[in-house]
């Protein structure tokens, strides 16, 4: 046991953070044909999807440490083959804010022009809005000043706008991730009306049809998403627990468990590279050892870290409480 103080562990148990960059970038990598086919048909429609993706998070990164870099957003760049041939970057922006931002279009603007600039490659933006704020909907960083004139215009998905509008009967895995986003913010300082919008939208999955792969994939994503806090969570899990008995749901098998954690385990080495640069081998291998609920807690645990030494400590904590 360790010599943590209680106190500190109580507060532990009462936060509700979320870890909205590792559920959409895992939601990205896993179904970008589909995201991208349902937020933005027209570019879907111009990639020829023979061509797995080919992604490029260390030049992303490059330029987003140059610019500077919001909390709450998560960009991912991949290169694409079109039905032409040709291949095409495209910078995938998800905005996860609860309020207006003066310089959003100039951020974007920034971005592209920074990874023109630096790797001589024509990106398309593309802009996904989570945030809750009705009305606004940026589209174009514009300047003019005389003969002079600068325009860069990007496709934007607000999902509150689709969700209430377009996405009403649509149950797919794009919309079902919107629903959760979208959910997952507005309970933000709610953990019991949180445990309510997490169970009526994992519940809501079995109700439309999905089969047990499917459900487990979505799952995932809201269970990342929409983190409970420690006592609720016991009772989502036993709630689920019973449901899916009544159901006769089959259970994940361990070669599925083992798959489904060594997946997560890169992801999470993935962000804390992206965070603090190259993670010690030592470390890395730590992380890949860890089972499934320790690896959902370090991605809970991640959003606190300011250093890697933060990482080992809690990874020293875990040892100690195992011992």
């Amino acid at each position: 046991m360790t010599n943590e103080p209680l106190t500190e562990r109580a507060s532990d148990d009462l936060v509700q953070d979320s870890d909205y960059d590792g559920a959409w970038k895992e939601a990205l990598r896993q179904f970008l044909p589909a995201i991208l086919e349902c937020y933005f048909p027209a570019i879907a429609a111009a990639v020829d999807w023979e061509h797995p993706p080919e992604w490029f998070n260390k030049e992303l990164s490059q330029i987003l440490g140059q610019t500077g870099r919001r909390n709450r957003t998560v960009d991912v760049l991949v290169k694409l083959w079109l039905r032409d041939g040709s291949e095409q970057w495209i910078l995938l922006h998800v905005e996860v804010q609860t309020g207006y931002e003066e310089g959003f279009t100039q951020r974007l603007a920034l971005y592209n022009s920074g990874l023109f600039w630096i790797f001589k490659q024509r990106v398309v933006t593309l802009a996904v809005l989570a945030d809750l704020r009705e009305g606004w909907l940026p589209t174009e960083d514009r300047f003019q000043l005389a003969d002079f004139e600068s325009l860069t215009r990007f496709p934007v998905c607000k999902l509150i706008d689709r969700l209430r509008i377009d996405w009403k009967d649509d149950h797919s895995l794009p919309v079902q991730l919107a629903r959760a986003q979208i959910a997952a913010l507005r309970t933000a300082g709610d953990p019991e009306g949180r445990y309510r919008a997490k169970w009526q939208l994992v519940r809501n999955l079995y109700e439309i049809g999905y089969n047990a792969e499917q459900v487990r994939e979505m799952f995932g994503l809201i269970d990342w998403m929409m983190h409970l806090r420690v006592d609720l969570e016991k009772r989502f899990k036993q709630e689920l627990d019973e449901f899916e008995e009544s159901l006769e749901m089959p259970y994940v098998t361990s070669v599925e468990r083992i798959a489904k954690a060594e997946g997560k385990a890169e992801l999470l080495l993935d962000q804390l590279a992206e965070r603090f640069g190259t993670v010690p081998e030592e470390l890395q291998q730590r992380i890949q050892d860890l089972p499934m609920d320790q690896l959902t807690a370090l991605g809970k645990a991640i959003l606190r870290f300011q250093a890697i030494k933060d990482l080992e400590a809690w990874l020293d904590g875990q040892s100690a409480l195992d011992d």
